[in-house]
């Protein structure tokens, strides 16, 4: 497979901690376990201690890296469900569903937005979310546990 990485994005994602290695490993290992809308797809894995994403564009056999992101909470289970997306999951073809999911950090569970495939139990979350809310929330449960 070909990765095809603007400058600005990897540096972006890099600035984050994220490796070239860590989105290749995203992409590669997606397979079905990744979500679509239209042609732009997003994939997860947990590597480490956090949960990396990559969001991409495919075309044959060569990826265009959109943007990467990443978050350290744990990822648990979907507390809601609400309304249809625009986004389909690609294991079974369902709509996806705006809702909410557990999440636990350094001790700490809380429920955050997210993007829900009920029947699957898959979530995933949206990079306004990862870079904002939850990168405060993190570095606000660290400084609570000094």
């Amino acid at each position: 497979m070909e990765f095809i990485i603007d400058a600005a994005v990897k540096e972006a994602y890099e600035a984050k901690g994220i490796k070239d290695e860590d989105i290749k490993a995203v992409v590669e290992g997606a397979g079905k376990d990744r979500i679509y809308n239209g042609s732009e797809f997003i994939a997860k894995k947990e590597i480490g201690d956090m949960t990396v994403y990559a969001r991409y564009k495919m075309e044959g056999d060569k990826a265009t890296i959109l943007s990467a992101y990443k978050h350290k909470m744990k990822i648990l289970d979907i507390v809601l469900v609400g309304d249809d997306t625009e986004w389909k999951y690609c294991a079974n073809g369902a709509v996806v569903k705006a809702g909410h999911t557990n999440l636990t950090y350094l001790g700490a569970t809380r429920s955050g937005p997210s993007l829900v495939e009920p029947e699957s139990g898959q979530s995933w979350f949206e990079e306004y979310l990862a870079n904002g809310a939850l990168a405060t929330a993190e570095v606000l449960f660290q400084q609570k546990r000094a």
